[in-house]
C-alpha cells in the first residue's frame, strides 16, 4: 500500500493505523461492508480497519 491519503474519505476512527492527522485515510484501498443486509449507515463497517 502506498502512504498517500484518499481525498474525500474521512475517518473518525482514531485507533485505526490508516488514520492520519485525525481524519485522513492513508489506506491503499477501502473496503466497506457488513455480514448482514444494511438498511442504514449504522449497519456498515470499514473492513479495511487495522488497529494501531
Amino acid at each position: 500500500m502506498d502512504n498517500s491519503t484518499n481525498p474525500g474519505i474521512f475517518c473518525s476512527v482514531q485507533q485505526c493505523t490508516y488514520n492520519e492527522n485525525g481524519s485522513k485515510c492513508t489506506a491503499g484501498k477501502i473496503e466497506v461492508g457488513s455480514s448482514k443486509t444494511c438498511c442504514s449507515s449504522c449497519d456498515t463497517e470499514c473492513v479495511t480497519f487495522k488497529a494501531r
